[in-house]
Parts: C-alpha cells; sequence; structure tokens
C-alpha cells in the first residue's frame, strides 16, 4: 500500500509537466476547410478550397454584408502542391479536419480521379468521413462558388441536403471517402457516386444577393448516380435508375412510389414508403451465375386523387400489387442499364458471388463485369400497406359521390 501510495506521488510532477498537446493550435490562427474542389486543367490540377469566415457565421459578431465562405483556388502539378500554394492567397494556415464534401469536376471524373485521393487518404489531418460528389456539366470550383439559401455555409448546406434526400427519397446515396475507397481496391463492385449541379444563372449564385433572395436565381440541386469503370466515369443513371440501384443495394429508408388508381379510375395515389429490406441469394447453374433477390417493404397511403374505397380489402390488395410492379419495374431498369448499358456491376453482386462460390469466383473476378452482363437476375417484391392518414377514403369520394 505504501508503495504504491509513492508512486502516485511520485508521478504527479510528470503530469502536471507534461500535461498539454505539443502540437496543439490556437483557432485564430487557422483557416477551417468545409468544402473541397479537385478539377484539371491539362496536366495541372486545380484545388478548391471552401473556408469559414468565423466572425460572419457568429451570431454576435455577424454583420450579414460580408460571405460567411470564402474560396481559395491554386493550381499544382499535385494536390499536395496545388493546396500549399494557397498559403500565397489565403490569410491562414488550412485546417482540414472539419471538412464535409469533396467535390470532383466532371471532366477529372472522366479522365480517372484516383491520382487525386491519395494526399485524402495518406494525410494524418484528414478524416475520411466527409461526402463526395460529382459535379455535373461543370467544374467543382463552380459548385463550391455558389451560395445557396437557408444554411449560412454552403458546404453545410450540400451535407444536410445529403443526408436528407437520401433518407426521404432515394435517387441519392452519400458516399464517404473511406467508402468510395473501399469499392475502388475490391473486385466485384463498381462505385456510383450522386451528382450535384447548378440550377440557373451561375454566375448570381456567387453573389451574396443569391443568398439574401427569397426566390435564388441559382441553386445547388442533387442529380442521380454518377456510374464509374473503377475511376473513370461513364456516365449517369436516370432517377429511376438510381432509385433501382439503391433497392436493390439495400439503401432505401423512405420513399415515395406513385402508382395509378384501381380499377381504372383517372388519377394517382401515392404510397409512403417507411421501410424496406432486401436478401440476395447467387449460385451458379451450368457454370452461369443467378442472382435471387427479394425486397420486402411497408408503407402507408400518403395521397389519393381519386374516389377508391379503402374500406374494401380489394382496394388495398390492388393497390399493393400495383406499388410491387412499380418497385420492380424500377429495379428492372436499373439492371437492364448496368448490363446492357454499361457492362458494369453496381450492385456489388461479384461480391455476393465470392462469398457464396470462392472457386468458381476465382474463375471469373478477372473479367466478372463481363460475366455480370449476362447473369441472370430474378424479383420478387411484397409491399405492405399499414396506415391510411387520418382518414380512410377521401373526401373526393363525398365529391363525386
Amino acid at each position: 500500500m505504501k508503495k504504491s501510495v509513492f508512486f502516485i506521488l511520485f508521478s504527479i510532477p510528470f503530469l502536471l509537466f507534461s500535461s498539454g498537446c505539443w502540437n496543439n493550435r490556437e483557432l485564430g490562427e487557422l483557416g477551417i476547410a468545409v468544402a473541397m474542389g479537385i478539377d484539371k486543367e491539362g496536366e495541372q490540377f486545380v484545388a478548391t478550397v471552401q473556408l469559414v469566415n468565423p466572425a460572419e457565421i457568429s451570431n454576435l459578431q455577424g454583420s450579414g454584408t460580408r460571405a460567411p465562405v470564402v474560396v481559395y483556388r491554386e493550381k499544382g502539378a499535385t494536390i499536395f502542391e496545388a493546396i500549399r500554394k494557397l498559403t500565397t492567397t489565403a490569410p491562414r494556415k488550412t485546417f482540414y479536419p472539419h471538412l464535409r464534401v469533396l467535390v470532383i469536376g466532371e471532366e477529372l471524373a472522366k479522365e480517372g480521379f484516383s491520382k487525386s485521393l491519395d494526399l485524402l487518404v495518406r494525410d494524418q489531418e484528414m478524416r475520411s468521413d466527409f461526402y463526395i460528389l460529382i459535379a455535373k456539366n461543370s467544374k467543382a470550383a463552380d459548385i463550391l462558388s455558389v451560395m445557396p439559401p437557408v444554411e449560412k455555409i454552403p458546404a453545410q448546406n450540400m451535407f444536410i441536403k445529403l443526408e436528407t434526400s437520401q433518407d426521404v427519397w432515394a435517387p441519392t446515396l452519400a458516399v464517404t471517402l473511406g467508402e468510395l475507397i473501399e469499392e475502388l481496391v475490391v473486385p466485384g463492385k463498381q462505385p456510383v457516386i450522386t451528382g450535384i449541379e447548378i440550377i440557373g444563372d451561375y454566375q448570381s449564385g456567387k453573389l451574396m444577393e443569391n443568398v439574401q433572395s427569397s426566390d435564388p436565381p441559382a441553386r445547388l440541386r442533387f442529380t442521380s448516380f454518377s456510374i464509374f469503370d473503377k475511376d473513370k466515369l461513364q456516365g449517369w443513371l436516370s432517377e429511376d435508375e438510381s432509385k433501382g440501384v439503391n433497392y436493390i443495394n439495400g439503401n432505401v429508408k423512405s420513399t415515395i412510389v406513385v402508382v395509378p388508381c384501381p380499377g381504372g379510375e383517372n388519377g394517382h395515389v401515392s404510397i409512403e414508403l417507411l421501410r424496406t429490406s432486401q436478401k440476395r441469394k447467387s449460385n451458379v447453374k451450368a457454370n452461369h451465375p443467378e442472382m435471387n433477390l427479394t425486397l420486402k417493404a411497408e408503407g402507408n397511403i400518403g395521397e389519393i386523387s381519386c374516389p377508391v374505397d379503402l374500406t374494401k380489402q380489394k382496394t388495398i390488395k390492388d393497390l399493393e400489387k400495383l406499388t410491387e410492379k412499380d418497385i420492380k419495374d424500377v429495379m428492372m431498369q436499373s439492371i437492364h442499364v448496368a448490363q446492357k448499358g454499361y457492362a458494369l456491376d453496381i450492385f456489388g453482386f461479384g461480391l455476393d458471388m465470392h462469398r457464396s462460390d470462392p472457386k468458381y469466383w476465382k474463375t471469373v473476378k478477372n473479367n466478372w463485369d463481363e460475366h455480370f452482363s449476362d447473369m441472370r437476375v430474378n424479383i420478387e417484391v411484397e409491399v405492405s400497406i399499414r396506415k391510411f392518414g387520418k382518414r380512410t377514403n377521401s373526401f373526393i369520394n363525398e365529391l363525386e359521390g
């Protein structure tokens, strides 16, 4: 006991002198980067960084007359060189652990973006949990220059909108750097990345008036998936095709399915899917791969624009069948374009084959996408409608009764 007390007392002076961070940096000395963009011009990389203006985002000091962020860009033979050259124009050394999004320009994405990511993976200061986006029909620098409304910080605007869209709409997906790197190096699945584009007048979007207007002349909008062969952009999927990919990959949390009214009535019914679950089982028949997909979904009646009787069980069953058909059609549409349009496995069916039949996988992994393009895919969808909202039948029944 005495030895323990002596050891504790002896250690106290060392703890006092060794406390504190040897490499700490004052907040006032740093430029907080919240978004980064990467483009290519000729043989040089262009790094664009969105830095926070601390005084303008503070409720106490904000004047509302200056932009809450400032955008800096520099060129270099490498991303590292371009970032270091930012010190010639940015007033402070840039600090990256709070990065929210990385935007890759479309031209660089077509050429191949993997070489531009090495620094982000290697640097100890960088985290890998920020989201990756592809600038559609524009440069990454242009995307980061638009001042969107609502959120003071544009990077935060993109971050929150992407998560919200993924959770309640479904044709988008929030992919982190860590997840993207894993898909690039593991055989059996090709990446898909959400796109972002500028809607409206880009030049006006760079001005503070874009934030102050109730109807901004420029906005940022998430588009459908970009589809890749390793790190090279091959094209873009439609909104339905992107939603189909998320159905198949089990990434749909909630979305809306619009179906025609049953019984030949004019109008539509909106079904709000609240949860989905999918199962996949792969096998090999006569040396040909096959995939069986089962998707189950639960939802509620969200909106009706026709006089249908929801008190009848047949009506509910008809709506469930119509919803099942819509979901299956969307899934088959995405499979068709992936197999016949691009011959790229964006669903990770190769990973399933690797797990279920390692011996077969060894014979096809080097040219898996060719085998994927001829793979038979069977889909079964089961939908259950649980609730109707605050009332059963619509008031439209009474108007047209």
